[in-house]
């Protein structure tokens, strides 16, 4: 059994969230083993970007490598261009792949139907579109992969072929930053009962219930009069009384944030296998979030976090009320949810498992 020659990641936008983030960490681990490994984006936005359109994807394919792809902005153009034969991996980071151009179709009636010209969402062609999709992954035949199983089952349903679910993975580290000196850094009070809203787009997000974040906050800080509330990923910064708006900011800053909170606030509508809880994780900073998509496949409820029955803010609150007010209790699932991180979701075995599904596919 021979190892792949060489791997071409390809994904959208080159600062575009998990998937590209995913590919980039897979590209390290696997230039680590000694595979040679590349990634192309759509839109790049550096000088050494390789920007590759869509319909051109094919024609860069180095010869014999495995074309992984993670997202596009034109799923059959792309898959058009793959020549018929060559080895394919594709990792669904959304359920683009099978509708009608919604990322998440959350309560959509239309989906097992298969979408119809009038999308309710108003996607163009949607019926067509999905149509399309469908019929190059029947010419194509690639490996599919989703990192949760809630995922897998629907991409298997509406795609007709198996999906293999390798769960996402970050670099681990041995220990988390202390919450002392993670406060020390920020300036803030150690005795302050901290609190955390993140998303891409912050409260835009809207399958984050980014429009909902400042109720909560408002809510949680009439229960917990002591508490702080920082959200992080928009494109402002500022201050109103105690919530401390971040913009966007780099990895290593959002992990000293982490670190720093006693809690994250995660209440999301749609979500596949959250890096953002990854890396909270990994900061021992445990999670209130709704339980829908492949969260319950990340936060063990009552043991490394608290799940919520999805879009019951009043319990949402209440919970988080609870674990802040409890002394010890977010510290104790803290602890909990970076140990059980760190046995399962590793970058290092994500990077062993695709190395599994490649080699299977050359079989």
């Amino acid at each position: 059994m021979t190892e792949p020659v060489s791997v071409y990641h390809h994904t959208g936008l080159e600062s575009s969230g998990g998937a590209t983030r995913v590919a980039r960490l897979l590209m390290e681990a696997q230039a680590e083993a000694g595979i040679e490994a590349n990634l192309s984006f759509e839109l790049g936005e550096g000088p050494d970007s390789a920007a590759i359109l869509p319909g051109d994807f094919g024609r860069y394919l180095p010869r014999g490598a495995v074309a992984h792809v993670h997202c596009t902005g034109d799923w059959p153009a792309l898959l058009e261009a793959i020549p018929p034969g060559r080895r394919t991996v594709i990792t669904l980071h959304d359920c683009e792949l099978f509708t009608g151009g919604c990322p998440y179709p959350l309560d959509c009636p239309e989906l097992n139907a298969g979408c119809v010209p009038a999308c309710p969402r108003k996607f163009p062609g949607a019926a067509d579109l999905r149509k399309e999709k469908l019929r190059q992954i029947h010419r194509l035949e690639p490996a599919l992969a989703a990192p949760s199983r809630w995922l897998a089952r629907l991409a298997k349903t509406h795609l007709f072929r198996p999906v293999t679910v390798i769960p996402n993975g970050i670099p681990w580290p041995e220990r988390p930053t202390s919450k002392r000196e993670a406060r020390s850094r920020l300036g803030i009070n150690p005795a302050a009962r901290v609190v955390l809203f993140t998303a891409h787009g912050a409260t835009d997000a809207a399958y984050k219930s980014g429009n909902r974040w400042k109720s909560i906050w408002s809510a949680l800080k009439a229960n917990v009069p002591e508490a702080l509330c920082f959200t992080v990923g928009g494109d402002t910064a500022g201050r109103d009384g105690d919530l401390v708006v971040w913009p966007y900011v780099r990895r290593e800053q959002l992990a000293l944030i982490m670190a720093a909170s006693d809690l994250l606030l995660y209440p999301t509508k749609a979500d596949n296998h959250s890096l953002v809880l990854l890396e909270a994780m990994a900061q021992a900073l445990p999670a209130v979030a709704y339980g829908v998509g492949g969260v319950p496949e990340q936060i063990t409820d009552q043991a490394t976090g608290i799940l919520v029955e999805p879009g019951n803010e009043h319990a949402f609150i209440q919970a988080a009320t609870t674990l802040l007010t409890s002394g010890s209790a977010c510290r104790e699932l803290g602890q909990a949810a970076f140990a059980a991180g760190k046995k399962r979701f590793t970058a290092e075995r994500m990077a062993a498992d695709y190395l599994k599904l490649y080699r299977k596919q050359a079989d």
